[in-house]
């Protein structure tokens, strides 16, 4: 891992503060009374920055960006026609690319932003940028999931396939197991992506919803969701011990890889 990777956050006010890249996974948004991301966006009294918004996480050599915020992250680089565009799936940094969170609004309609640049002096001499997202894996040599996830709503059942395209029909999945999975898909299509991270707080509402549902004495937790997790894993993986469909994603939540039937 490159030891040169900085993230630098610039506040709508105009402060600045660096952050050095040396772990593996960094999770970023506004800090409440139970959750503290790893780079806190703050303060926000109106409410425009989400508690998780987006992930910053290294793989293959690459830091990635994945956006989970209800008001979208935005990606800005120089030398791309066009402005900003949303952080669409898992998107593959840049140096000096900028992601752009809305963090206030000027005379009532002029949004003011968040910038986060992202500095790799490793890159600076590498060729000409291009937009990269999971759904370009073979331009970067990166190897394919070797399974994903297929859905169907309508009869409520669930395939898993292969790298071939090939597909088996997932059996005895519970209730629960068939209520996260229908869930993650859900936003994966959402977010028109073919994987999707949740952390254990949305897959608790996911599963059991809003607090103030519970029964009375009840309370759900991150070990519950583990143990839904774990059936599933049963059914849908080719190898339960070593998760490819469903991937934990250590200190957040899990991670779905899912296949989207071609429109006809």
């Amino acid at each position: 891992m490159s030891r040169t990777a900085v993230l630098e956050v610039i506040s709508p006010s105009g402060e600045s503060r660096r952050y050095d890249l040396t772990g593996t996974q960094y999770t970023i948004g506004r800090a409440v009374a139970d959750h503290r991301p790893d780079i806190v966006l703050g303060p926000d009294p109106q409410g425009w920055i989400s508690r998780l918004h987006c992930i910053l996480d290294y793989e293959h050599g690459r830091w990635w960006v994945t956006d989970h915020a209800r008001n979208g992250t935005l990606i800005e680089r120089d030398d791309t026609p066009g402005g900003p565009r949303p952080v669409s799936g898992r998107q593959m940094l840049h140096h000096q690319d900028r992601l752009l969170i809305i963090g206030d609004m000027a005379d009532g309609d002029v949004p003011l932003h968040w910038q986060l640049v992202y500095i790799d002096a490793d890159e600076r001499t590498l060729p000409a940028r291009q937009w990269y997202t999971t759904t370009t894996p073979a331009r970067l040599d990166l190897p394919a999931p070797r399974a994903r996830l297929r859905y169907d709503w309508v009869a409520s059942r669930a395939y898993r396939v292969d790298q071939s395209g090939a597909e088996t029909l997932i059996e005895g999945l519970r209730p629960k197991g068939h209520q996260l999975l229908r869930f993650m898909v859900g936003r994966g299509r959402s977010q028109s992506s073919d994987e999707v991270a949740c952390d254990h707080a949305e897959l608790i509402t996911a599963l059991w919803g809003p607090r103030e549902d519970w029964p009375v004495g009840r309370t759900y937790d991150n070990s519950d969701v583990a143990a839904v997790v774990y059936a599933v894993r049963k059914c849908v993986e080719p190898e339960p011990g070593n998760p490819v469909v469903l991937e934990t994603v250590p200190t957040l939540g899990y991670r779905l890889h899912i296949w989207h039937a071609p429109p006809r």
